[in-house]
C-alpha cells in the first residue's frame, strides 16, 4: 500500500495547480463517489478516449494528467496496468450522457469494443447479458472497453443534465450480496429496492443511486485479484467529517490500509485514508478533494 500513498502524495503535491473539481451534486452528503486512480499504458491513448471520446476536460496537475467530469476526477498514472478491470471485483465505471445510442455509435465507429453487462456463465450464451438496451430505471445503456480494457457504462441523464457526468459505480463478485453489505455498513447507505437474482443496490444518504453490484456468473472457480495495480487501481470517496469518519470504521471494525492524515503539507489541507474491501477492491477516503 506504501506505493498508493507515494502515487496520491506525488498527484497532491501539485496542490498550488489550479484544479476546479466538481463534485457538484449533493454536496451536502456525507460521502459521494469522488475519483479514480488509472494505471494506463499510454496516457495519450486514454486522453482520447476520455477526452476525445466522452468529453471529459483534460488537466494538468503538476505533472498528472487529470481528466475532469461534473462529479469524478479521472486521474492517470503512466504506469503499465497488471491487468483490465476484468478479473477484479470491480466492475466498471458508470457514466450518465443524453443520448447513450450516439455516443455508443460514435465508440464504436472509433473501434473501442462493446461489451456485456455481465460475462455469461460457461456455455451460456453472451446475449443473456446483454450489451445495450433499455432499462426501467435509468433508460438506455450501453457499456465499453477503453484502452487498457477499463470498462464503462453508458446511462441516460436526466433532463437538463451535462453532457455527461459521474453517476455510479458497479461492483461483480460471487458474494454480490455480501459484498452490498459490506459497503452499506462502511458508508451507511440503505437497500435499494429492486434486487434481482443477479442485482442488487445500495444508495448512499441524500446522493441515492450510487452503488450496484452484480452476481459473478462465469467460471466460478474464479477469486478476484485486487485491485492494486490493475487499470481501476483504486476508487475514491470524497467524505465530509473525515477524520470522525475513519474513528467510526474503526468502531465497526474496518483495517485500514492506510490510516487518516491531514498534516502533510504538500496535500494542501486534504485529508485521505485507504481501506480495501474484503474482495481487493482499493478504497480511498479523501476530504477537501473538491475544493482545490
Amino acid at each position: 500500500m506504501k506505493r498508493l500513498q507515494l502515487a496520491t502524495l506525488a498527484l497532491l503535491a501539485f496542490a498550488g495547480a489550479p484544479l476546479f473539481a466538481q463534485l457538484v451534486s449533493n454536496p451536502k452528503a456525507p460521502a459521494r463517489i469522488g475519483h479514480y486512480h488509472l494505471h494506463v499504458t499510454s496516457i495519450e491513448d486514454h486522453k482520447k478516449f476520455w477526452v476525445g471520446m466522452l468529453g471529459g476536460t483534460a488537466m494538468k496537475f503538476g505533472n498528472i494528467d487529470v481528466v475532469k467530469f461534473p462529479d469524478a476526477l479521472v486521474f492517470l498514472t503512466a504506469q503499465k496496468p497488471t491487468g483490465p478491470t476484468r478479473g477484479t471485483a470491480f466492475d466498471h465505471i458508470g457514466f450518465a450522457v443524453p443520448d447513450v445510442p450516439a455516443l455508443a455509435t460514435k465508440l464504436a465507429a472509433a473501434g473501442y469494443k462493446e461489451t456485456t453487462s455481465r460475462e455469461p456463465a460457461p456455455g451460456a450464451p453472451a446475449a443473456q447479458t446483454a450489451a445495450a438496451g433499455t432499462s426501467a430505471v435509468y433508460g438506455r445503456y450501453a457499456y465499453f472497453l477503453g484502452p487498457d480494457g477499463v470498462k464503462i457504462e453508458l446511462v441516460t441523464a436526466e433532463p437538463n443534465a451535462p453532457a455527461i457526468a459521474g453517476h455510479h459505480i458497479h461492483f461483480i463478485n460471487k458474494q454480490y450480496v455480501e459484498m452490498q453489505q459490506w459497503y452499506m455498513k462502511v458508508f451507511d447507505a440503505t437497500l435499494r429496492p429492486g434486487q434481482t437474482e443477479f442485482f442488487i443496490g445500495a444508495d448512499l444518504p441524500v446522493v441515492g443511486y450510487s452503488l450496484n453490484f452484480f452476481r459473478w456468473e462465469g467460471d466460478q472457480s474464479i477469486t478476484h485479484v485486487p485491485t492494486a495495480g490493475r487499470v481501476v487501481d483504486n476508487v475514491g470517496f470524497e467524505v465530509k467529517n473525515l477524520e470522525a469518519f475513519c474513528k467510526g470504521l474503526e468502531a465497526k471494525g474496518i483495517k485500514f490500509a492506510r490510516p487518516y492524515t491531514r498534516n502533510t503539507p504538500a496535500m494542501n489541507g486534504i485529508a485521505t485514508a485507504m481501506i480495501v474491501d474484503p474482495w481487493g477492491v482499493s478504497v480511498e477516503l479523501t476530504e477537501g478533494l473538491n475544493k482545490l
